[in-house]
């Protein structure tokens, strides 16, 4: 009888004190997930505003000799985008343990992303300094702060035998390709941009943009009323559906000009059209298809650059759906980009950003509840649209010459890096 008491009061006694721990648990995850945390605007948050020491000279990264070189290089740019659009689309696509393409490289940094007048940069002097090494007034393409022309990635390699392609899902004329194929003092001169994109060294720019080709009375959005998309044809074959994109089709010693819509790809104003344009993964198909038809006939490799244009739009306009669809558009082109160069030895692939867009965070749903997989993604530069930032972005490499794509880069160190990757001893001139 007496062990029978002694056995009731124990487990009377466990019982008391595991249901009030459960209740200690209840009771403190139900308080942390109701704080009475007042909501409001962001006039409300935390700011401090400072004065940023201005250095006289540029740190340039020291590179290391690349004794194997790159025969390809593909520089994939995902506009808007760092390491808290990355780690968003891998949770949302993969979940916490799982894996994308960008993942999969050997080789990662970070970028500096400063512009030669601000803080925080804009695409186009970004895009400029991936494009020439050289830092520039925000709103410049293609020249330095002083308006001074600068050379381009892409006429530098066609002085040594290399064939160049511009891929975009923005209009052809935006900041990031314009800085690859014009030298203007302004990304808003879509005049001058789209007929200096002619008369450059590109041989491939696929993307949307056909009203910046056309005058008003065609539809267009040209402010010289020209008709430069008729004026083209006599330099250019022009592919206005994806269907055209058959490199059997092609002459090697072509150019091409794919405009696949009006204004950019995947428009929501215009579904109709989607079925007529091509995504990401089949451009850089194309693209990769044509460079070696061109290389077989005479040319000595290939550059490719590739942007996931509105990555950053989806930034500006706070929308986690809009990120995730154009992240996972631009990954998957990552994808095939790394397995080609998986298969080919001789090629140099480099994934990175421009700036980040949007302030974008990763938090718990309720302030300091640390419990779950239900998680908050929140924009913070703006309430419905966003803008960009200082953050740096990643950068991730695989191929000859990745090695000095890791530490701390500025970014025109990008571009001296992807130069000192291929072998650029003799000056041939152009493969067209």
């Amino acid at each position: 009888m007496r062990n029978s008491i002694l056995i009731a009061l124990i487990s009377l006694s466990l019982g008391g004190l595991i249901g009030a721990k459960v209740m200690e648990s209840f009771g403190r995850n139900y308080i942390m997930a109701n704080l009475p945390v007042p909501s409001g605007t962001l006039n409300d948050k935390d700011v401090f505003l400072k004065s940023i020491p201005a250095n006289s000279e540029l740190v340039k990264k020291d590179l290391v000799e690349v004794n194997k070189k790159a025969k390809n290089v593909i520089l994939l740019i995902g506009d808007g985008m760092s390491a808290s659009q990355i780690t968003s689309y891998r949770l949302l696509k993969e979940g916490p343990n799982g894996r994308i393409a960008m993942d999969r490289f050997p080789i990662s940094g970070i970028v500096l992303t400063h512009s030669a007048d601000a803080i925080i940069t804009d695409s186009a002097s970004s895009a400029t300094a991936y494009s020439t090494g050289s830092k520039t007034k925000n709103s410049y393409l293609g020249v330095d702060k002083d308006g001074q022309i600068l050379e381009n990635l892409t006429e530098k390699l066609d002085g040594f035998g290399f064939i160049s392609a511009l891929i975009s899902t923005s209009e052809v004329t935006h900041a990031t390709p314009a800085a690859f194929s014009s030298h203007v003092d302004s990304r808003r001169d879509t005049d001058e941009i789209s007929s200096q994109m002619l008369e450059s060294k590109v041989a491939t720019i696929l993307g949307g943009g056909r009203n910046f080709f056309l005058p008003p009375e065609k539809g267009g959005k040209r402010k010289d009323k020209r008709n430069l998309l008729e004026e083209a044809k006599k330099s250019h074959k022009i592919l206005t559906h994806k269907n055209q994109l058959v490199i059997s089709n092609i002459n090697p010693s072509e150019k091409i000009l794919g405009l696949f819509a009006n204004e950019h790809l995947r428009d929501e104003g215009t579904p109709d059209n989607h079925p007529s344009e091509p995504t990401l993964t089949e451009m850089l198909k194309f693209s990769l298809e044509r460079a070696k038809a061109a290389i077989d006939n005479q040319c000595r490799g290939s550059f490719i650059m590739v942007e996931g244009s509105q990555v950053d739009w989806a930034g500006h306009a706070n929308n986690i759906d809009y990120l995730e669809r154009e992240l996972g558009e631009f990954d998957e082109a990552t994808r095939y980009a790394l397995d080609y160069a998986k298969n080919n030895q001789n090629t140099l692939v480099v994934v990175t950003a421009d700036h980040e867009t949007g302030g974008l965070l990763i938090e718990p749903i309720a302030l300091s509840y640390y419990t779950g997989n239900n998680i908050k993604f929140s924009f913070n530069t703006a309430i419905g649209g966003g803008s960009h930032t200082g953050a740096p972005v990643p950068v991730y490499a695989y191929g000859p010459g990745s090695m000095n794509f890791s530490g701390t880069l500025d970014n025109t160190d990008v571009y001296h890096a992807i130069l000192n990757a291929l072998d650029l001893t003799e000056q041939t001139g152009s493969c067209l």
